[in-house]
């Protein structure tokens, strides 16, 4: 009840100035701050209030049409005009521009089409209709209706907004640390005002825009709306008065009051597209320093080498894990070509794939490479590329993760040496697999300790050697087996069981997180293209995760293949959890 009453004062108010300052020959008034008011108090609330609010407005327009405009037989028309003008408005803009007033150059073009354009056409008809029923020129009512309230809804519902949103407020507050330099620029903006208006010899009406755009710049939004609401209030009681450059317009007064209506929204639209350019742009700063914190905190507390390169491949970044797992100081390697940490057998290879991860930004490339440490010792690293962006569009570089696999790469070797290893992806057999789990599983002493097993099956293997060959089928098991081994960790074990089947074994992991992982390669088989002769193949894979009980290895194994066999009977392309 308190906002309906605060609108019904303020429309009261502006409307009854309006109808009794600037309406001229008996017609429709040439200025009003009403509806653009009305707009700004429906777009701030919520929209179960809007029927209160709409119904003070029409109210206190069909009082002060009765009282001060076209007669009380015009004021069930009037006030259906400019409460349906405000309504449209107000439900476009909540519609097509809901973000904070003035934040983006978009929301001010949508506000401009959806309530300085739109709306005024269809109420300026319901105008004309009413001056063609009184006996008035319609065409000059509709026409003086339509600029009046377009030209007021442009250049003064986006301030009423920022006030009743209490964005002028925090930006006054926010002038508080340059007092000095805030009162001399509001100074200067209230001079120049003051200068242009207080004669009517000179054309100066160019001298109060510089002001007002170098207070946008160095104040923002508050120091903007201050700086044109004293345009407005003084410039247009001088023109009422009679004084100012408005004089120099040949024609009536009311032509005056619509050109210094037209001067106004001229001077807004030059001041608002830069104050919206530099909200936006203080807003992507903010979040790009936040992003550049929790970037460095990450980095600098990371156990893997973050690395950012340069289109020719040379260090911008490199994070301080270098100088653990490397033996280099950081600050030492920026500028330096990554090539030549590379181990030389491998240089060739990794320019390839840095040119090859730029060629496709939005996939994350994964490779394995013998690098050299600061002691001269080549250890194996392996490195997740993806490529960075910059504000167009366009490739600006790379960010690498780099892990140590030097470890794994030994266990692996290891595993070959004992031929172990399956000849045709080069993941351990099934007999290693055995050994394996043995070993780390069925030796283990610690209580509590959980360990799962997950059996995976590409899913219609068959249909792809029949269809594309049994060397397209061997491609496939190759990039089944490579993309398991970058998005699994160094503690865990993938083997290939046998013709399409593989598993994979989790130690100290519980059964939920065994899913997650599996699910995660899943996703990325799904995602990736095994390419031959021309032709691009697309795979899934199917699996069941069971965890590893009292009852061992074989119980596991033997469970976690029937969940595998429910998944492809629900549909394949899925995982199944063991019951």
């Amino acid at each position: 009840m308190t906002r309906s009453i605060r609108v019904s004062f303020f429309y009261f108010a502006f409307a009854a100035a309006a109808l009794t300052t600037t309406r001229y020959d008996g017609g429709v008034a040439f200025f009003w701050l009403a509806t653009a008011y009305l707009i700004a108090e429906l777009s701030v609330v919520r929209r179960r209030q809007w029927p209160l609010l709409l119904t003070a407005g029409f109210v206190t327009t069909a009082i002060t049409t009765g009282l001060f405009g076209f007669g009380w037989p015009a004021a069930i028309p009037m006030a259906t005009a400019n409460t349906l003008e405000a309504f449209v408005a107000a439900y476009y803009i909540r519609k097509h521009a809901p973000e904070t007033a003035l934040t983006t150059l978009s929301w001010l073009g949508r506000f401009t089409l959806f309530a300085a354009i739109i709306p005024p056409v269809f109420s300026a008809c319901i105008a004309s209709g009413v001056a063609f029923w009184l006996g008035k020129d319609p065409s000059s009512a509709g026409l003086h209706f339509f600029l009046g309230h377009a030209l007021s809804n442009l250049t003064f519902a986006p301030i009423f907004t920022l006030l009743l949103q209490g964005e002028i407020t925090k930006s006054v507050r926010q002038m508080a640390g340059k007092v000095l330099e805030a009162i001399c620029l509001m100074g200067l903006s209230v001079a120049t005002t003051i200068l242009c208006f207080s004669q009517n010899q000179l054309p100066l009406l160019f001298l109060p825009i510089l002001p007002i755009i170098v207070v946008t710049f160095r104040l923002g939004r508050g120091g903007t709306v201050l700086a044109v609401l004293f345009l407005s209030v003084f410039g247009g009681a001088m023109t009422m008065l009679g004084i100012g450059p408005t004089q120099l317009v040949t024609g009536t007064q009311g032509m005056r009051v619509q050109f210094l209506q037209f001067y106004l929204a001229m001077t807004v639209l030059t001041a608002w597209p830069v104050s919206a350019d530099l909200s936006n742009r203080s807003r992507l700063h903010r979040k790009l320093r936040n992003s550049e914190a929790r970037y460095r905190l990450l980095a600098e507390h990371s156990s893997d080498i973050l690395m950012q390169l340069n289109v020719d491949g040379f260090i911008r970044y490199v994070s301080p894990s270098v100088q653990q797992l490397g033996g280099y100081e950081p600050e030492a390697l920026v500028g330096t070509s990554a090539g030549e940490l590379v181990a030389p057998q491998y240089r060739e290879l990794i320019r390839g794939l840095h040119k090859a991860t730029m060629r496709d930004p939005n996939t994350t490339h994964c490779f394995e490479y013998e690098a050299v440490v600061a002691a001269g010792e080549k250890r194996w690293f392996e490195t997740h590329a993806r490529a960075i962006l910059d504000e167009r569009g366009e490739v600006d570089g790379t960010l690498s993760i780099i892990r140590d696999v030097s470890a794994r790469k030994a266990t692996e070797q290891a595993l070959s040496i004992a031929a172990s290893v399956d000849p045709l992806t080069g993941l351990p057999n099934r007999r290693a697999f055995q050994q394996a789990v043995q070993q780390r599983v069925g030796d283990r002493r610690k209580p509590n300790v959980q360990d799962c097993i997950a059996v995976l099956d590409i899913d219609h293997f068959k249909h792809v050697n029949d269809t594309y060959g049994h060397d397209a089928g061997d491609l496939v098991l190759q990039s089944f087996a490579s993309i398991a081994r970058c998005s699994l960790r160094e503690t865990e074990l993938v083997a290939r069981m046998g013709g399409e089947e593989f598993a994979i074994l989790f130690t100290d992991t519980t059964i939920e997180q065994a899913r997650t992982i599996c699910e995660r390669l899943r996703a990325e088989l799904a995602e990736s293209i095994t390419v031959i002769d021309g032709s691009a193949i697309r795979v899934t894979v199917s699996g069941g995760v069971a965890r590893v009980g009292p009852e061992g290895f074989e119980h596991a194994l033997k469970v976690a293949d029937m969940a595998l066999y429910r998944a492809k009977n629900s549909g394949r392309d899925q995982l199944a959890i063991a019951a």
